[in-house]
């Protein structure tokens, strides 16, 4: 036998167990609250993150597209909203204008209608931003500035509160200019409420803004199910914020293993954490009583 043929096989037999067990979760869940979180990989040429994009589905059917990651990733998101038969966005939320949030906005609303746009009123003078913008009017969707204290449905079960960024953002001086930290602790910290279930959304904050918003609102910032801020990095994510949070699900998007002390952190807590370079495109299923189910598309050894 060959050596290259040999090394085939033996590559084949290692990928066989994940390949067996790797399942399709894009499916839509009748009657439940669904949650997706895409498995969004880098294009070739991509020095950024591939981002966040999580499609999320009320019990009545709503769609919400939250985040959509790197421009780069567009077929993937749209490939998953073909999968999930969404041919109409009922709401797209921005949670802060970084690359690998809204990138593929464009391509995006090209291809899908949608009906609403939420977003912060922070402005970002960079040509993805510029080019979200100019889309958004071109297409002439509606459009809602969120900030925190402003409440909204998401069909008719299910209530969001915002709990960041305050609605009057006020500038560094030399803005944009070495901004990255400022941008992302203005994300829009979004707290689901679906009867007694709860879903957390909060972008890339870091650790102060992680630490103003414990010490603001502390308890009632605990949810079930809750994305890992920064993709699950270190500038995030700390202990206190773990804590507090008292998450049973948490999910961080990212094409990389980003830290351990934060998935051990987490763990250590009672989180049942994934990752999606690990577990591929994730999808929380719960109803209004507490029940959650979590699907992964590949199995891994994180949970």
């Amino acid at each position: 036998m060959k050596k290259t043929t040999l090394a085939c096989l033996i590559v084949l037999l290692l990928l066989l167990p994940s390949l067996l067990l790797a399942q399709d979760v894009l499916t839509r869940e009748e009657g439940a609250f669904a949650i997706y979180f895409l498995d969004l990989e880098p294009g070739p040429s991509v020095e950024d993150k591939s981002g966040d994009a999580t499609i999320l589905i009320s019990p009545d059917n709503k769609v919400m597209l939250l985040d959509c990651g790197h421009f780069e990733s567009a077929m993937q998101v749209l490939d998953a909203l073909k999968k999930l038969d969404i041919d109409y966005i009922d709401y797209f939320v921005a949670s802060h204008p970084h690359i690998d949030h809204i990138g593929s906005f464009v391509q995006i609303a090209s291809a899908v209608d949608i009906g609403q746009v939420y977003h912060s009123s922070l402005e970002y003078p960079t040509s993805i931003y510029q080019g979200y913008i100019q889309m958004i009017e071109k297409k002439k969707i509606p459009t809602t500035i969120l900030s925190k204290g402003d409440v909204l449905s998401f069909g008719e079960h299910i209530s969001i509160e915002i709990f960041n960024p305050e609605r009057e953002i006020k500038y560094p001086l030399n803005y944009p200019a070495n901004s990255t930290q400022f941008i992302n602790n203005q994300s829009l910290a979004m707290k689901f409420t679906y009867g007694e279930s709860t879903a957390w959304f909060s972008g890339d904050l870091y650790m102060a803004q992680e630490r103003a918003l414990t010490t603001k609102f502390g308890d009632r910032m605990h949810a079930d199910v809750a994305k890992a801020n920064h993709h699950g990095g270190d500038t995030s994510n700390s202990l206190r914020w773990i804590k507090n949070l008292n998450a049973k699900i948490v999910v961080a998007m990212h094409d990389q293993l980003d830290s351990m002390t934060v998935y051990n952190n987490y763990k250590k807590y009672g989180a049942e954490y994934h990752l999606t370079l690990n577990d591929g495109n994730v999808k929380v299923v719960m109803d209004d009583k507490k029940h959650y189910e979590v699907f992964d598309s590949k199995d891994s050894w994180m949970n």
